[in-house]
């Protein structure tokens, strides 16, 4: 099966896409990141940018197993 070109498909929305994406990704630069491995075989699933993270689950593509993971997140440690 052939995969789906958004850029020839709907060029317009498209190029409305992949300026706010542009800018997501630049304000997103700059903060702080955590990368999400699979406890199975260690791939990388995802990566999680500073925020609030709620649980969220996913399949790994590399082993096939489902893993879920804990809400995140990312603050000041207190230094009591």
């Amino acid at each position: 099966m052939a995969k789906f070109n958004a850029k020839e498909n709907d060029p317009e929305r498209y190029a409305r896409v992949k300026e706010e994406q542009a800018k997501l990704q630049t304000r997103c630069k700059s903060e702080l990141r955590l990368a999400r491995l699979c406890p199975y075989c260690d791939y990388k699933l995802s990566i999680a940018i500073k925020g609030e993270h709620s649980w969220t689950s996913e399949k790994c593509p590399n082993c096939g197993e489902v893993v879920y993971f804990p809400p995140i997140s990312f603050r000041k440690a207190s230094n009591n």
